[in-house]
């Protein structure tokens, strides 16, 4: 999810990318799920699908506002499985975590970061440091590499894709972390 807006009455507009392996009708299967009432088409391409999506409110979204909470954006949700960054106090986590396992259980704190300068390694997820710290160790950082997208893909039994989406990911989040000079 890229960008959201609060339409009231339980409903959002958001724009989001849609990361998709092959070709086929993603926007019908979109129009398909229950909580959506329309889905525009953006932009498409290689990369996948920018849509714009009228849809019912997720549950979690009162209890983010009856707590004064935000999620950062962008956030991704991969197989059913949302990933948000929180900034709150650990009380407001807290109370956080007690409501959304009153919704739905299985609700898992990933990581805390006690920081408001976040360095690189606490502007990262526990699996996006873990995944770094062995793309590292492989050498796939090293100029030349010393490892393959493909062969690095091979080891840690991902898709080719969803890797180079991750680490695109997480050297994002290292340079949106890097200090800016000047």
């Amino acid at each position: 999810m890229l960008s959201r807006l609060d339409l009231g009455t339980r409903r959002s507009l958001s724009e989001v990318r849609l990361c998709v392996p092959q070709p086929g009708d993603w926007v019908g299967e979109l129009r398909a799920v229950d909580q959506v009432e329309k889905v525009e088409l953006l932009t498409s391409g290689p990369s996948g699908l920018r849509l714009r999506v009228i849809h019912r409110t997720s549950p979690f979204v009162p209890i983010f506002r009856a707590l004064l909470l935000m999620r950062r954006l962008p956030f991704t949700i991969r197989d059913g499985e949302a990933s948000w960054t929180v900034i709150a106090s650990e009380d407001k986590v807290h109370k956080l975590l007690d409501r959304l396992r009153e919704k739905v259980p299985g609700v898992v704190l990933e990581s805390v970061r006690h920081s408001d300068d976040p360095t690189g390694a606490e502007i990262l997820t526990r699996r996006q440091a873990e995944l770094f710290q062995r793309a590292r160790a492989a050498g796939y950082f090293e100029v030349p590499r010393k490892i393959t997208l493909t062969r690095l893909a091979d080891r840690e039994r991902m898709a080719v894709s969803s890797l180079s989406e991750a680490l695109a990911i997480v050297e994002k989040k290292l340079l949106e972390g890097w200090p800016s000079g000047g």
